[in-house]
């Protein structure tokens, strides 16, 4: 049953339900959208996001919920897809004498290496520049 205001006078006598038009504030969306990301349902908080960002298109929040939960994008080729190969063959050939320890290597050199991760780092960004990163690996005790 409707409890609200009406009009006067509808055709069949009967009075009829005021619309009022009600604006969703841009702090209301994100609640929303934050009640169904926590719900684990992500499709139906990206079509919210879209309707939101119609009315907000220039709300910082919304544009970072939209950033967020969009699909991820898949790149392929450039500096990513370098082949690791002389890497891995040093590894597997001298990888054994460096056992509990992080070791930087890049194309079949050593650079580095410290049981310590955040040690091996700062001396990494210590060293020029390279056009790929070095891999870098913890090397197992066992």
């Amino acid at each position: 049953m409707y409890h609200g205001p009406a009009t006067e006078g509808s055709e069949d006598g009967m009075a009829e339900p005021m619309k009022v038009p009600y604006e969703e504030t841009a702090e209301e969306y994100k609640a929303r959208i934050a009640d169904l990301f926590e719900q684990e349902r992500v499709p139906g908080a990206r079509r919210l996001i879209d309707e939101a960002l119609q009315r907000y298109p220039d709300d910082p929040g919304l544009r970072a919920w939209k950033k967020a939960l969009a699909p991820p994008e898949v790149r392929i080729g450039g500096a990513r897809d370098k082949d690791r190969t002389p890497e891995f063959h040093w590894l597997d050939a001298h990888g054994f004498q460096y056992k509990g320890q992080w070791v930087a290597v890049l194309g079949d050199r050593l650079l580095g290496h410290s049981p310590d991760y955040g040690k091996l780092n700062a001396y990494l960004d210590e060293l020029p520049a390279e056009e790929f990163p070095p891999l870098v690996v913890y090397i197992q005790d066992r």
